[in-house]
């Protein structure tokens, strides 16, 4: 079983219908599909293959999405980080996970090179521009071939996602989740919520936090909605886009919603929300 394999499945039932819209470009759940297939054969060709971990260390977009699911394809181990880290926290994040691969752009790539030079056995693609003696993903995707359907070789107890912990205690342990723990905390939101292909999310939560892959990205794709996926969070955006697109759900974390209630207070003209039908708060008490 494998979560990768499930959203595919899922994408050929919805096929031409927009899965995500992100800094206005729509792509509907078939391009995604075999947008997916074309990044499994880039990483595949980077030989990146069953148990091994690939680090998206990428800001909010397509390209996450894209890679991510792909790992999974393969049977990889999926490492979101935050770019935000400092450049320690990220060292440690790769040594101690064993990681393959990470994925970057080439900004954040010329700020880490000295660290990332530390991990002999380490590949990075960069996933916007060429750098010499660095894998380009673009470039690899004209090079690529797609995989018309990957083998997806994995079992329900094998590892599908790492996620580090916040450390509170100690150094940050990576959480082994597998594919059985995505896809049944899938499933289950998706009945608590009703969420069906008549959805419409607003997604503003980082892509890197288990809130916004696990529950809003992975959700929103196994049942058929359509994604609004902003870039970053901005209150009175939000109101306008919940109104403006008529978005039926909202996942957001509470000091979002604080923000969104003091732009509410200082707003003429209040927003129409009747197409809103849940409000989901998580990841702080």
């Amino acid at each position: 079983m494998n979560l990768a394999q499930i959203l595919s499945e899922k994408a050929r039932a919805f096929s031409p219908k927009t899965a995500v819209r992100f800094c206005e470009q729509d792509r509907s759940f078939a391009d995604l599909d075999r947008q997916v297939k074309q990044a499994a054969g880039v990483l595949k060709n980077l030989n990146i293959r069953k148990g091994d971990r690939v680090a998206l260390l990428l800001p909010k977009g397509l390209e996450f999405i894209e890679l991510y699911l792909a790992a999974l394809s393969l049977g990889a181990i999926a490492l979101p980080l935050n770019p935000g880290y400092r450049p320690e926290e990220i060292l440690y994040f790769l040594s101690d996970s064993e990681s393959s691969l990470v994925i970057i752009n080439s900004e954040k790539y010329l700020d880490l090179v000295s660290i990332l030079g530390q991990i002999p056995s380490l590949q990075v693609l960069l996933i916007d521009q060429e750098i010499p003696q660095v894998f380009c993903y673009p470039r690899l995707l004209e090079e690529s071939i797609v995989i018309k359907e990957p083998s997806y070789p994995t079992r329900e107890e094998d590892v599908a996602l790492l996620c580090y912990t916040a450390g509170t205690t100690g150094r940050s342990k990576g959480a082994m989740i597998t594919h059985e723990n995505l896809i049944q905390n899938m499933k289950a939101l998706s009945q608590a919520w009703r969420w069906t292909d008549r959805d419409k999310l607003l997604h503003v939560l980082p892509l890197f936090h288990i809130h916004g892959l696990t529950v809003a990205l992975h959700g929103g794709l196994y049942a058929g909605s359509t994604i609004m996926m902003e870039e970053r969070f901005d209150p009175y955006e939000a109101w306008r886009i919940l109104e403006a697109e008529r978005c039926t759900m909202l996942m957001a974390v509470p000091t979002i919603y604080q923000r969104m209630s003091q732009a509410w207070e200082t707003l003429e003209r209040k927003p129409n929300l009747k197409s809103v039908r849940v409000l989901i708060s998580g990841s702080a008490s």
